[in-house]
């Protein structure tokens, strides 16, 4: 999986949430099921920060590490190829200015479920 920022918030996120059971798996030997876990590897920059981490077979990676300039300006150089490249973008979000206008996220105003209908 793959996601922006995950050094620096995401993944602190996900392991902070994470469960053993989601790990979890039921091998049968000899008849008789075992129960085993996956390893979590972590690659850290320290406690809080994760460059890369991986449960079982899934890898959660930060694009942004590589990246050699910032997710808004890569966009900038796409639209100054036409919008028409962004098919899923204008299909569902419409093509308006502001769909692709880098916003701020409403952190205090989104802090309840409801908000997100």
């Amino acid at each position: 999986m793959v996601f922006y920022n995950l050094r620096l918030y995401d993944g602190h996120i996900v392991l902070k949430h994470f469960k053993r059971q989601y790990a979890e798996r039921i091998k049968k030997v000899g008849g008789e099921a075992k129960v085993t876990f996956d390893d979590v590897l972590v690659t850290a920059i320290n406690s809080e920060k994760y460059l890369s981490f991986q449960i079982g077979s899934i890898r959660f990676i930060d694009s942004f590490q590589f990246q050699s300039t910032s997710l808004e300006n890569l966009v900038s150089l796409l639209l100054k190829s036409g919008r028409d490249i962004f098919a899923h973008t204008v299909r569902y979000l419409g093509d308006h200015n502001l769909v692709f206008a880098k916003g701020v996220y409403p952190y205090s105003y989104m802090n309840d479920q409801s908000k997100f209908s």
